[in-house]
């Protein structure tokens, strides 16, 4: 009887300790890509193969006006639980996985000026003593040294209008706009933080900073900003719209058109993401709306992405899918609306690329099923969580699903070995 005891409480222990395994640590050659769900929108930090690092975005804004404002959708909680912050959330995150002993960010680029993306002014943002706000961007990086700081428009801001002259808003939000110009003159001036316009067609802009020649296969491409697609080739791009479409008969503008796009290669591994660019053309959207449809030969087959706009129905179109034709998916999503229906539709469609997709979701809640049914959620390969994909130096790669609501890196689900083709 004692051994049998002993024996269940062995298998008890066992499973505990399996429930509770963390992210294997990162070594050098791999490649990983971190899509951390705060609920508040999108972060996504990458350790190269020789340990440079690079995030992209950094979103917060305030849950409980953006419920007000549009129920009946809302967002969850902050992530791992309402005593964070999203900025104090990603410090924490990046703090776990690669130590306290004063971890850097070698770039960052902000893919446009959306809250969701580098954070908003709210009540309860705390002032830096530098002088600026401490919201998403600005708090990650009050805390974590940013060497390079990268965003669509530096230093002019003059597209498709005057940001830095202008009172009234046409596009974003001042606010959190001019705290943002704050954050990047101190950090240049104190720290030596290098800003930069982002070179569309440029594949020197971010590159491995401690062992590049030990790694010939990696690349990052700028693939477009603002209006500009790159050509394909050198330093050609591609005009996609004008100040004047983008602005119409309102004068005001969407930041999802102005957002950045880069595509990163690790041998045969190739892995897109892009902002909120759209690919929605229908009654209210003419041709030039679509963005994601002369980008897809250029970006071409990739083995995951990130899709555009979170999953938001104006975006991730036929024509996009059925090119780049991903293995895995992310959708970093963080509303009850995302995905849109059609999107949905798409991602399970068997008439859309050359395979099954897996995909998977920083945030999904069960009452988005109301409006797209059963199906989609019913093939998730994650609902919730921090969304890792590990990538080595034969080209295989795995994901990792980790625990949102837990203050370390627990391990939920793993997939894998992909192959990359």
């Amino acid at each position: 009887m004692r051994k049998s005891i002993l024996f269940l409480f062995a298998i008890v222990c066992a499973a505990f300790m399996a429930a509770q395994e963390q992210l294997p640590k990162w070594e050098k050659g791999y490649l990983d890509i971190h899509h951390i769900n705060t609920g508040r929108g999108n972060c996504t930090f990458l350790i190269f193969p020789d340990g440079t690092t690079m995030m992209i975005d950094a979103g917060d804004f305030d849950g409980d006006g953006f419920n007000a404002k549009y129920a009946p959708m809302f967002v969850p909680q902050i992530f791992p639980n309402n005593s964070y912050t999203a900025g104090s959330a990603i410090i924490n995150y990046l703090i776990k996985l690669l130590g306290k002993d004063k971890p850097e960010i070698d770039y960052f680029l902000l893919t446009h000026f959306h809250s969701d993306h580098y954070g908003s002014i709210q009540e309860i943002s705390g002032t830096s003593d530098n002088g600026y706000r401490l919201t998403g961007l600005t708090e990650v990086g009050d805390v974590i040294p940013i060497r390079s700081y990268v965003d669509r428009d530096y230093p002019n801001y003059n597209f498709p209008v005057d940001l830095l002259s202008n009172t009234k808003s046409t596009g974003v939000e001042l606010p959190a706009f001019t705290n943002l110009l704050k954050f990047l003159n101190y950090q240049k001036v104190h720290n030596s933080m290098k800003v930069e316009k982002f070179e569309v067609g440029s594949d020197k802009q971010f590159v491995l900073k401690k062992e590049p020649k030990s790694y010939p296969n990696f690349q990052v491409r700028n693939i477009k900003s603002n209006n500009l697609l790159w050509a394909g080739e050198g330093k050609k791009t591609i005009s996609l719209f004008t100040a004047e479409e983008l602005l119409g008969k309102s004068g005001k503008y969407s930041e999802n058109q102005m957002s950045t796009a880069v595509v990163i290669k690790y041998g045969n591994f190739k892995y897109y993401t892009g902002g909120d660019n759209s690919g929605l053309v229908d009654q209210d959207h003419e041709e030039w709306y679509d963005i994601e449809t002369p980008m897809a030969p250029i970006v071409g087959k990739v083995s995951a992405m990130s899709l555009n706009h979170h999953s938001n129905r104006d975006a991730t179109n036929r024509k996009f899918l059925d090119v780049l034709d991903p293995k895995v998916v992310i959708a970093q999503s963080w509303c009850t609306d995302h995905p849109g229906a059609e999107v949905g539709q798409r991602l399970l469609s068997k008439n859309i690329g050359t395979q099954k997709r897996d995909v998977f979701m920083t945030y999904y809640h069960d009452e988005t099923g109301f409006g797209i049914g059963p199906w989609f959620a019913r093939s998730l390969k994650a609902k919730e969580g921090h969304i890792v994909i590990r990538v080595y130096p034969d080209g295989t790669y795995k994901v990792y699903v980790l625990d949102a609501r837990k203050a370390n890196l627990t391990i939920q689900k793993k997939f894998g070995p992909y192959v990359s083709e």
